[in-house]
């Protein structure tokens, strides 16, 4: 490139973050450049290799400019049974410290009610555990970097930093995907209910319960006896539940039956929404309304042998 083509790339990267509103620091991380750098390039001050930087702004623009046209899932809906339900056990955990566990299969919204709650309420921590962070040490870590604190340190120590800074603050624990979690990991993490007297909330597939309360009962007697609210959810939904969801898209009502049918299949609301996704951006692609034909090719696309109805 010449001086003058990295000249019209440097106005355009100031021109696109300044329209949608996007940081530096974030250009610069999806760069994969650090923002010192990313500064001088806009400038005209930076004395590196301006031209293979201007490639790397010039791919950004055309990314980022596509991502935003890309429609997105719809955001949580607070009507629905299931998210209703999760929020209602967060609060009566949060209100009375009490320890509380929510259960239901893939795709029934767990996760994205969890973290509402934790962005609409001060005082909560969340966490999700996985098969790599399911062991005493992993969760106490996790739980630590999550309020700000160093990780470092035995376990132990570990635990009497977290029980001091939660302790008198009625905050709320919450552990998602806790199924992952060893017996160990599930008597440690109690422990903060019994010493800090924090409200707990174990959230996670069926499985956690059969752990919990299956045929090692007598291993995790002391933390299953300690729950005093479970929450089952399923994948069940009416249309009345879909057609919320959607509220404000343009979708018609056959449209509306499909994607109801999809909702109650294995994976449930998470199916449905990715599903929903990729047919609107088919049919945006295209120029038509969303159709049953664009619902077909989303789920071919995505492996499904199931189409419309």
């Amino acid at each position: 490139m010449n001086n003058e083509q990295i000249d019209a790339i440097r106005q355009q990267l100031t021109d696109h973050l300044k329209a949608f509103g996007c940081s530096q620091k974030q250009a610069a991380k999806e760069l994969g450049v650090s923002g010192t750098m990313l500064s001088f390039f806009l400038k005209g001050t930076y004395d590196g290799d301006n031209d293979k930087l201007a490639q790397k702004a010039e791919q950004f623009i055309r990314m980022d400019t596509a991502r935003r046209r890309v429609r997105q899932i719809p955001d949580i809906c607070l009507s629905v049974r299931n998210t209703q339900a999760i929020l209602q056990k967060c609060e009566i955990a949060h209100m009375n410290n009490e320890v509380v566990l929510i259960y239901g299969p893939a795709g029934c919204g767990k996760t994205t009610a969890l973290q509402y709650y934790e962005e609409h309420h001060n005082g909560v921590v969340y966490v999700e555990a996985d098969a790599t962070t399911n062991s005493p040490r992993c969760v106490l870590q996790m739980l630590l970097e999550k309020m700000g604190e160093s990780p470092a340190g035995t376990t132990n120590s570990l635990m009497r930093r977290i029980i001091e800074k939660l302790r008198g603050t009625n905050q709320l624990v919450i552990i998602d995907e806790a199924q992952h979690l060893t017996e160990r990991a599930f008597d440690t993490v109690r422990a903060l209910n019994d010493k800090a007297h924090v409200g707990l909330v174990y959230a996670g597939n069926p499985s956690i319960l059969q752990r919990m309360y299956g045929k090692r009962q007598d291993d995790f007697d002391q933390v299953f006896s300690r729950v005093v609210y479970k929450c089952q959810l399923k994948n069940v939904y009416t249309l009345e539940d879909i057609r919320a969801i959607y509220t404000g898209h343009e979708i018609s009502p056959e449209c509306l039956k499909y994607l109801y049918s999809i909702a109650r299949r294995k994976g449930g609301l998470r199916l449905m929404t990715h599903q929903c996704k990729i047919a609107e951006n088919i049919a945006a692609s295209l120029k038509e309304r969303l159709s049953l034909e664009h619902m077909d090719a989303a789920a071919e696309m995505m492996g499904s042998m199931e189409g419309a109805a």
